[in-house]
């Protein structure tokens, strides 16, 4: 009886609440991402319209199938007005509008456009209302984000037609309004005829590198590729391949907004990098950027992954000896510091990469210097990669300051080396005439000698401070040699390393005909068989013998990091290659101690320590009585 009672009474409850329409409230815990998730939701993030337009459609009678797929007419444009306030209605608006163009992309292309160019409209208007002023409100920041897929869709759209603008068609939205597009041109515009390729940057996703450098603004970060100009002078350095350039895209619509039925979009694309600021009705306002995906992209082209140093060295590759020299991923730029990187043994530019990708996300230094990379044979004698370091730099200060405007002087250079780098910079800073005597009895006896062979001798041994070096950062460099150059690793390295035979022969006649002017202890300093790059960083190595003789121009000031492998233990400590003794150099400005190996430059407290020190250099501090330099361990 008792049963029968009860399932009564939950009839006559469910009847009840069926007939006045109730039903139960339950409450649930929610996880915050959940929560975030829901309030960010949008027909981009998950195809379902955001919360704030699915009730608008249904205060409509109608549902979100049905207004992607027909549409927004006048009347349901009416009832949205009486449901939202205009930074809702803007945002709901735009909202359909992109929700459509995605669904007729394939199917009807310029239909798509021209809801996106709708959609574009709506945020980049809805994004200057006086409720945007200040960052409360969510929508703001999704107009943002509707801005740019509408961007993103029209680039795909033009991308296929080539960007020729000169056929394209009026864009009917269907919701009373015709957009034309046209591309614009003039001052700080590029041409986007000139690029292979055009892309949304936030289309790209990147492995390899440790953050990616972002700027925050209006329009879309793009990645542009082109091929190199070899009639352009100022292209000679880029890579074979060409350049990948971070530009902007920007829709302009009127100031006021599009009105009535026909409306007019410009299509601009703006170097982010000379470009830092676009004017708005709402003043100037940061220009999107994303200065990352460019340099990635890049890279990958050129398949630099395939300079292995290690390999190369082993080999004896003849055909690095071609490309020794000086590289940039970037135009020319005559108003920039040059600020260049020197890899070190068995290594390549590449392991300069995630640095350049930091210093180039610093939009202090983004905007003073231009990064060359320098690639060079790291098995040859130390004194012949100097010698062609120093000729190539000759080589690359020429070519600057012929590209000057006005025929002003070149900017100076600063130059990053690390570890066997620092040594071909440090030939470039110092007056060699130590390392002369150290080599030769006697200068003079030089004389007696062939002027071909003498030259040669000179080549390697005299030489002065290159005038346009402004400053040096030494990086785990061994300015007085690696124990393991001598032990067994060092060992297996010789044994393993082929030097190229066109080296050999020049090395091995200029040290037969030199040998009688030479120190009777030196005289098989040149002898092919004890000259590789790691017999040079031995301790014992008459090269850095002679060259740790050497004083750094009072000129030039030089900076010094180096690891410690954690451990705090300087002056006792070793990056595990190259002990503090031989790292540490009198007269450094700073010198810092960072937790790391040998490959210290990749750091991050190194990256930290070379932004100062390159914002020290454009941006110099206060001048102070002078100190003397502490060294410090972060």
């Amino acid at each position: 009886m008792g049963f029968f009672m009860r399932a009564s009474k939950v009839l006559l409850s469910t009847l009840i609440a069926s007939l006045t329409a109730c039903s139960a409230v339950r409450l649930r815990v929610v996880d915050p991402a959940d929560t975030l998730r829901e309030f960010r939701q949008d027909i981009i993030s998950s195809n379902k319209l955001s919360p704030v337009s699915i009730q608008a459609v249904r205060m409509a009678g109608l549902t979100q199938d049905e207004v992607l797929e027909n549409g927004v007419d006048a009347n349901v444009a009416k009832q949205f007005e009486q449901f939202a306030d205009p930074l809702d209605r803007a945002y709901i608006e735009s909202e359909i509008a992109i929700g459509r163009a995605q669904l007729l992309e394939k199917r009807d292309p310029e239909k798509a456009v021209a809801l996106y160019l709708y959609a574009a409209d709506l945020a980049f208007q809805g994004f200057l209302l006086k409720e945007c002023s200040t960052p409360v409100n969510v929508r703001c920041d999704s107009f943002k984000v509707f801005y740019d897929r509408s961007v993103r869709g029209i680039i795909a759209y033009l991308s296929k037609r080539t960007w020729n603008d000169d056929n394209l068609p009026q864009f009917v939205t269907g919701v009373g309004r015709s957009f034309t597009l046209e591309i614009s041109e003039g001052a700080n515009v590029e041409n986007p005829t000139e690029y292979n390729s055009i892309e949304a940057a936030s289309a790209i996703g990147l492995e390899g590198l440790t953050n990616r450098h972002r700027r925050e603004g209006i329009g879309v970060g793009l990645v542009a590729c082109r091929k190199r100009r070899d009639s352009d002078g100022l292209e000679e350095y880029l890579p074979r391949v060409g350049t990948c350039l971070p530009l902007t895209a920007v829709l302009r619509f009127p100031d006021k907004g599009c009105a009535g039925q026909q409306c007019r979009a410009n299509f601009e694309l703006i170097n982010s990098v000379t470009t830092e600021v676009y004017n708005t009705p709402k003043g100037p306002l940061p220009l999107a950027a994303d200065f990352t995906a460019p340099l990635a992209a890049v890279v990958h082209k050129t398949g630099m992954s395939g300079w292995d140093g290690l390999f190369d060295a082993i080999q004896g590759n003849e055909e690095l000896l071609k490309n020794t020299g000086f590289y940039t991923l970037e135009p020319y730029d005559a108003g920039k510091i040059p600020l260049i990187t020197v890899h070190g043994l068995f290594s390549n530019p590449l392991t300069w990469l995630d640095v350049h990708n930091e210093l180039m996300g610093d939009p202090i230094i983004r905007r003073h210097f231009k990064v060359w990379h320098y690639l060079y044979p790291t098995n040859l004698p130390i004194l012949e990669n100097a010698k062609t370091f120093r000729e190539k730099l000759d080589q690359l200060e020429e070519y600057l300051t012929a590209h000057q405007h006005n025929g002003s002087k070149a900017k100076g250079m600063v130059i990053i080396g690390h570890s066997m780098g620092g040594l071909l910079t440090r030939s470039a800073v110092v007056d060699s005439k130590p390392l002369m005597e150290y080599f030769v009895e006697d200068p003079k006896r030089l004389s007696k000698l062939s002027k071909d062979t003498a030259d040669a001798v000179r080549s390697y041994l005299d030489f002065k401070p290159k005038p346009y070096i402004d400053r040096v950062v030494f990086v785990a460099v061994p300015h007085r040699g690696s124990s393991i150059a001598d032990n067994w690793i060092g060992s297996i390295g010789r044994w393993l390393l082929t030097l190229p035979k066109k080296v050999v022969q020049r090395t091995v006649q200029v040290a037969r005909e030199a040998r009688n002017v030479l120190r009777p202890d030196l005289q098989t300093a040149f002898d092919s068989g004890q000259a590789s790059s790691i017999s040079g960083l031995s301790e014992k190595s008459p090269a850095l013998q002679g060259l740790s003789r050497t004083t750094i121009s009072p000129k030039i000031p030089f900076h010094s990091i180096i690891g410690d492998q954690g451990l705090g233990n300087t002056p006792n400590s070793s990056d595990g290659v190259v002990a503090y003794n031989s790292s540490h150099l009198d007269g450094a400005q700073s010198e810092l101690i960072v937790p790391a190996d040998h490959t210290a430059h990749a750091h991050p407290q190194a990256l930290l320590e070379i932004r100062r020190i390159l914002r020290l250099h454009v941006e110099p501090a206060p001048k102070t009585p002078s100190k003397p330099v502490v060294t410090t361990r972060q």
